[in-house]
């Protein structure tokens, strides 16, 4: 039996033979739950698929976003003349000294 050193909690018995490490609880853990976005890039033969891993509140942004465009006349998104960027719609790049 082991306990969470945040809130003294014991550490599920499940929890400890996925993570036999573990010295938190879910509820202290920092690792919160993800989501992912798969972008198809290039052209004809040169054709590549990226996944992009978002923090979960991110990911129901992008997924609402998404959403929302596709009620839009059912098109996700309409041609645009700036640059491509690797960023998906509605987030910014975060430069390692801004966070």
């Amino acid at each position: 039996m082991t306990n969470c050193v945040k809130c003294g909690e014991i550490i599920p018995e499940g929890r400890l033979k996925a993570l036999p490490g573990a010295k938190t609880c879910v509820n202290c853990s920092n690792a919160k739950m993800k989501g992912t976005v798969t972008i198809m890039k290039g052209e004809g033969d040169h054709t590549w698929i990226e996944t992009i891993h978002l923090d979960h509140e991110d990911y129901k942004a992008y997924v609402e976003a998404e959403n929302t465009l596709r009620k839009a006349e059912n098109k996700l998104f309409d041609p645009i003349d700036e640059p491509s960027t690797d960023i998906p719609p509605g987030f910014r790049e975060v430069k390692p000294d801004e966070e």
